[in-house]
């Protein structure tokens, strides 16, 4: 087993930003074309990233966040929990 940090590491960390990044964009192209006139939460948070975005869609990024992170974190924590439980 290798310990550290190394260049697989960094390939795993650039796909991973390759992956989001395309997602992402393939999200707002989809819901660009079939929108239509009602305005959703990614053409909204466009809109308002051509304007300067306002304190709403920062507090809800900040609250999925946070929910992101805690739901992690607690699966980590049951995880750990289970493998000191077993003999």
């Amino acid at each position: 087993m290798e310990k550290g940090f190394g260049l697989r590491h960094l390939i795993g960390i650039a796909a991973a930003a390759l992956l989001s990044f395309s997602l992402s964009f393939d999200d707002y192209i989809i819901t660009n074309f079939n929108s239509g006139t009602v305005v959703t939460f990614p053409m909204y948070v466009w809109g308002a990233a051509q304007r300067g975005i306002p304190p709403q869609v920062n507090a809800f990024a900040t609250l999925f966040f946070m929910a992101t992170v805690t739901l992690v974190a607690l699966g980590a924590l049951l995880q750990r929990r289970r493998a000191t439980l077993k003999p």
